[in-house]
């Protein structure tokens, strides 16, 4: 023990010794574990369990490998349904934002028909 370590532990502890204790934690410096960690905080200040599963869904829909299909078929219908909703309303419409929304239902009701029956051969493997 050098002289500036026992000055060290002088000045730390003037009265008996000074000993660290010593802790062993195991860190998970991924992204993943901060998601993961981020939800749980979520769902206990107050997250429902539907908004939790539909979270999970998410998150399985945008970073599975086996699914990529499926979000080209999402990304093409989230366009659709947006131009649909942003698309200019006339002046002469008293409620602009009730021509949007119908817009956006009608829109999601074609994205609907399209991609159901295509989403459904690559789930199940068979035609409709």
């Amino acid at each position: 023990m050098s002289w500036e370590h026992a000055a060290r532990e002088k000045q730390r502890a003037p009265v008996g010794e000074y000993r660290p204790e010593v802790y062993r934690v195991k860190v998970y410096d991924t992204f993943a574990q901060h998601q993961l960690a981020t939800a749980a905080l979520v769902i206990r200040n107050g997250m429902s369990v539907s908004d939790f599963l539909l979270f999970a869904a998410e998150y399985v829909l945008a970073h599975h490998r086996k699914l990529k299909h499926f979000r080209a078929v999402f990304a093409k219908g989230q366009r659709e349904i947006l131009a649909a909703a942003r698309a200019p309303v006339p002046a002469n419409f008293s409620e602009p934002e009730a021509e949007q929304d119908r817009r956006r239902r009608e829109a999601l009701a074609r994205f609907r028909r399209w991609a159901g029956p295509e989403l459904h051969e690559d789930i199940t493997g068979e035609r409709l």
